[in-house]
């Protein structure tokens, strides 16, 4: 699937500094955004390739337009890469909430 495909099939979040995340209705499409200071970020990497066993656990899909700062790190490709405390304490929230982890994630 392109990414305008997922913009209009998943919901998009954006994140607040408090770390609450909050629905964002006017992406879908990828011309929505501007791409030099943000990323569309999947919860769930393979989604489509192991998507039974996500359906049957109540595991949904969803995107997050965030800064590529934000989206370095949850990746750990960033210069400096936080621990996940780290992360909490500066984001507010979990990287775990962010990219889905089996072993990590709540679900």
């Amino acid at each position: 699937m392109t990414m305008n495909e997922d913009l209009k099939q998943y919901p998009v979040y954006g994140l607040m500094t408090n770390g609450l995340l909050y629905k964002l209705d006017n992406v879908k499409s990828t011309s929505d955004y501007n791409h030099s200071t943000h990323h569309i970020h999947h919860f769930i990497k393979d989604y489509e390739r192991n998507k039974q066993w996500y359906d049957e656990r109540g595991i949904k899909q969803k995107l997050f337009l965030i800064p590529i700062y934000l989206h370095e790190q949850i990746h750990n490709t960033a210069i400096k890469n936080l621990t996940d405390e780290e992360f909490q304490e500066k984001f507010k929230i979990s990287r775990w909430d962010l990219v889905f982890n089996r072993r990590y994630s709540k679900y």
